[in-house]
């Protein structure tokens, strides 16, 4: 099955910071410092793309869920599943409409958006409170993976925050070997599971 065109703009983009960030893979491991900060600058980079494709899908299928429900009333798991997780967040105030199904739908799809827009990251705890909203299960999730992406964020989080004097050297074939074996296989499967939620 193909992948969703939002997938595949986030391997284009992938693709593109690695042509125009990386040096060439030196065996010894001795970049430079502007080859080791290129290096970070292709995690950090990457890590934002990555978090961007999640926000992304899920803000596009829970859209798309919504309008459909209020085109054709017709039932969305999607929507019932952001039902579930959300509303128990929310304060129904007293206005004369918070009885009604449509006001409690509209109300809690924009409260998993704004939950969406205040993302920060990809570490297992991010990607759960994207996805299983969503309707993805617990058991989509892959142990392995999510902690491959706990590791990632942290090393995310060491290259923006902290100052290259006190940085390890990096290893340019590492990280690469992390982000095109470890983490976006593991997206593609995904992005199926997500592009099937009904």
């Amino acid at each position: 099955m193909a992948n969703s065109l939002r997938h595949n703009k986030l391997l284009s983009r992938i693709s593109a910071i690695e042509n125009n960030l990386l040096p060439a893979v030196k065996i010894s491991g001795n970049y430079t410092k502007k080859e080791s900060d290129q290096i970070r600058s292709y995690v950090i980079l990457v890590h934002a793309e990555i978090e961007a494709y999640f926000e992304d899908m899920a803000s596009e299928k829970i859209q798309k869920s919504l309008d459909l429900w209020k085109t054709t009333r017709k039932k969305s798991n999607c929507l019932l599943s952001v039902m579930t997780f959300c509303a128990k967040d929310i304060i129904w105030d007293n206005k004369p409409d918070k009885n009604s199904i449509e006001s409690r739908i509209n109300k809690t799809v924009i409260h998993y958006i704004n939950l969406l827009n205040k993302n920060h990251g990809v570490k297992s705890k991010n990607i759960r409170k994207i996805l299983l909203p969503l309707g993805v299960e617990e058991s989509d999730l892959d142990q392995t993976w999510l902690n491959i992406m706990d590791d990632f964020g942290k090393k995310r989080g060491s290259f923006a925050h902290t100052t290259h004097s006190v940085q390890s050297q990096i290893d340019l074939q590492s990280e690469k070997n992390r982000i095109d074996v470890q983490i976006i296989p593991e997206i593609t499967r995904l992005d199926g599971i997500i592009r099937n939620l009904k």
